[in-house]
This record gives structure tokens, C-alpha cells and sequence, in this order.
């Protein structure tokens, strides 16, 4: 009686994996014949009889949906996404099955049209998405390290900074480098070298004759660059620690490199490190001394820290280098105006006596000649601002108060048509 068990339970187990078996043939047939939603409801109801199927039958059934939702042209990315987990379950049943041509070939294809999503993603701004499929499509191929660089920059630009932080560090972890062959050749018209990604490239400028002495050489590595950008992640992101000894360790490689120097600067600024601060963007100076930013940078560190009068200095030099430079004439009419308060405040303490009406007139004369010299500053913050009312009515004030009362008209007539005619 028990063998009868034993036997009809054999039988029962070879039918339901016949059925399997069936079932996901006939799904391989409707993907052929461009029919996924029949090939879905055949796969759906393998899928409940993957319990007692073998190893070969679980990997062709994750397979044949990775090619269903694959070659599916309508499947979005979630549908990809699936696909790629799909076939990652497929070679943790059986590693071998990564070796097989159906397997490379559903991953190859899945690769490409991930990367054609998320290439569109990337040239239509929407780094965070072209960020995840990018890296999905490293996890399907950990070879493919350029999928893993694409993702890093992809959602550094998407302000995806924690993500980016993950993938910068894999990347140094690794080693990338993006050092790639290049085939090289003088043009002998201008005398600089070009350089091929293929030689057969390369060869068809030399039998054109433009080109003279072939070579090869490699790209330039790209690991400073990560290293570069993982500093300014961390800074980003509030890891200052780790930003600092990554600093340190890169500008001991290159102390000369103006974007390191200016990330160090802008590290010890958020730190606090005002003296260090203003210490590297000297440096800068020295290499870059025409550079207006600069300057502007110095005077607002030094406007913080209380010197007043170098930040003036600074803000001047800023808009000798270029006179429209917003921020520095905002931040000069600002400091002339900040000197009012004490001279008002004295003034409206003075008393009656001859003395104090002298010493009024004194301060009076101060005052005009402080509100007449941050005119220009004003003049051109209203310019280079025109919809911002408030320099408007700041610099329709100070012309009430140093009697240009045509122009303090013109401006009033300019605040209320600003402000809605209210």
C-alpha cells in the first residue's frame, strides 16, 4: 500500500513539473511572437509551481520573464528593474547559468535599454533617474565599472549627495580609474597632438596626410578627480572629518590645484577656520589675481569677522576687476550705510548749546557725505537688480536725504510701480 503513495506521489510530482515545464515553453513562444501579456499570465502560473521545480526549471523561469519584461517595449523602468533582480536571481540559483549565451544575451539586452533610458534621463536633467539606472545597471554587470562612474556623477548632479557619497567611495574602492588607451597623432598644421579612441581612427588621418608621428598613450587617470568630488560630498553632507583627511591626502599629491585649494577654503569657512580661510584664498590670489570673486569672497570673511574697513578693501578691489559685480556693490553700500546708526544716535543726543548745534552741523556734514558715497553702490545694485524693491527704496531715501530730490522722484514713481501702485 505504501509503495502506491510513494508511486502516485512520483507521479503527481513529474506532472506538476511537466506542467511547469509547459507552461514556461509556451511563455518562450509568446515573447517570440511579441505577445508579453500572454506570456505574463503563463509565467504567473509557473510561478506557483516553483516550489518543487528543479534548479535548470527556476533558472529558465526567471530568465524567461527577464526576457518578457525586457523585449516588452512598453515595460518602464519598474519592469526593467524587475528584469535585472530577475536575472540576478537566476545566477544565485545556479552561478553557472551567467555563462550561458541566453543569459549574457537577456542581460546584454537589458543593459542597453537601460542605458538608452538613462541617457535620455541624464540629457533631460533628471539625474536622480538616470542615477538609478545607471546603477542597476552596474549591480546586473560589476565589470561594467563606467555604469558605476556614470551613477556617481549622475546623482552628484541631482544634489542626490548621499547616494553619491555611496558611489564615489565604491568607486575609489575599486580602484577606477577610466584610464582608456588613446591613439595619437600631430596635426601638422597646428603642431598639437590629437588623440583616437580606435586606431582605425587614427590611421585615417595619417593616410589623409593632416596628421604626422602616431603613437599610443593612456588617459589620464580619473581617481584624483573622484577623490576631488568625494571631498566636496562630504563637505555637502556634513562629514568633515572625513573631508579634511581626504584634503590632506590630496593635497599632498597636488598642492598647487586651484579646485583643492578653494574646496580646503571653503571647508575651513564652513568650520569656522576664518584666518585659514582667508589664508588659501590668498593662494588662490597669487595664481589667480584677476579674479573678482576672490576678492568679494575675502571682504565678506573679513565683514564677519568685524574688519570693516578690509572688507571695503577687498570689496573695491573685487569691482575694479569688474565693476557690475553685484554682490560687491550690494555689500559696499551696505557697509557705508551700516556707519549711520552712531552719527544719528549722537546727533539726536546733542542738546541746545552753542557748542552742540556746532558739533550738529559737524555730524550733519558726516552724515550727507556717508549717504552721497554709497549712491554709486546703490545706483548700481538697482541696475543690476531692477526688480528688487527694496534698493530701489533704499536708494530713493538716500537721495531725499542728500537733496537730489528730482532723481529721489523719479525713483519713488519707480517703488510704486514696483509695489503695484499702492
Amino acid at each position: 500500500m505504501k509503495n502506491k503513495f510513494l508511486i502516485a506521489g512520483l507521479m503527481l510530482m513529474t506532472a506538476v513539473t511537466f506542467g511547469q515545464k509547459k507552461e514556461i515553453k509556451k511563455a518562450e513562444k509568446a515573447i517570440k511572437s511579441g505577445d508579453f501579456t500572454e506570456a505574463m499570465s503563463l509565467l504567473s502560473q509557473a510561478e506557483g509551481m516553483l516550489g518543487s521545480a528543479d534548479t535548470d526549471e527556476k533558472v529558465s523561469f526567471y530568465i524567461t520573464r527577464a526576457e518578457a519584461n525586457t523585449n516588452n517595449m512598453a515595460s518602464g523602468f519598474d519592469k526593467l528593474a524587475q528584469a535585472g533582480a530577475d536575472l540576478q536571481k537566476a545566477i544565485e540559483i545556479d552561478p553557472a547559468s551567467a555563462k550561458s549565451s541566453r543569459y549574457e544575451n537577456a542581460v546584454n539586452v537589458l543593459k542597453q535599454k537601460m542605458e538608452e533610458g538613462a541617457i535620455k534621463d541624464f540629457r533631460s536633467k533628471n539625474y536622480t533617474s538616470a542615477s538609478t539606472k545607471y546603477y542597476s545597471m552596474y549591480n546586473l554587470s560589476k565589470s561594467d565599472t563606467i555604469f558605476l562612474a556614470n551613477a556617481a556623477i549622475s546623482a552628484k548632479n541631482g544634489q542626490d549627495y548621499e547616494n553619491a557619497v555611496s558611489y564615489y567611495e565604491e568607486l575609489i574602492r575599486i580602484g577606477y580609474s577610466d584610464i582608456k588607451k588613446q591613439y595619437i597623432a600631430t596635426n601638422k598644421e597646428t603642431g598639437k597632438v590629437e588623440s583616437y579612441n580606435t586606431k582605425p581612427e587614427r590611421d585615417l588621418m595619417l593616410n589623409a596626410g593632416t596628421h604626422i608621428l602616431p603613437g599610443v598613450q593612456n588617459s589620464p587617470s580619473k581617481q584624483e578627480d573622484f577623490l576631488s568630488d568625494l571631498t566636496l560630498l562630504y563637505i555637502e553632507t556634513g562629514k568633515h572629518d572625513k573631508a579634511l583627511s581626504l584634503m590632506r591626502e590630496l593635497r599632498a599629491k597636488n598642492s598647487d590645484d586651484p579646485r583643492l585649494i578653494r574646496a580646503e577654503a571653503d571647508l575651513q569657512y564652513k568650520l569656522g577656520n576664518t584666518a585659514e580661510y582667508q589664508r588659501l584664498i590668498g593662494e588662490l590670489i597669487d595664481s589667480d589675481p584677476n579674479n573678482p570673486e576672490l576678492y568679494f569672497n575675502l571682504g565678506v570673511t573679513s565683514g564677519k569677522s568685524g574688519n570693516k574697513e578690509k572688507a571695503m578693501e577687498y570689496y573695491k578691489k573685487a569691482l575694479s576687476l569688474d565693476p557690475d559685480y553685484v554682490g560687491a556693490n550690494i555689500n559696499m553700500a551696505s557697509l557705508i550705510l551700516d556707519m549711520q546708526p552712531p552719527i544719528v544716535e549722537e546727533m539726536n543726543n546733542l542738546g541746545s548749546s552753542n557748542a552742540d548745534y556746532k558739533r550738529y552741523d559737524v555730524l550733519k556734514a558726516e552724515l550727507t557725505e556717508i549717504q552721497r558715497s554709497s549712491i554709486p553702490y546703490l545706483e548700481a545694485s538697482v541696475r543690476l537688480r531692477p526688480d528688487d524693491v527694496d534698493f530701489a527704496r533704499t536708494l530713493m531715501n538716500i537721495y531725499t536725504q542728500v537733496g537730489e530730490d528730482a532723481k529721489a522722484k523719479e525713483m519713488k514713481a519707480k517703488v510704486e510701480a514696483m509695489d503695484g501702485g499702492e
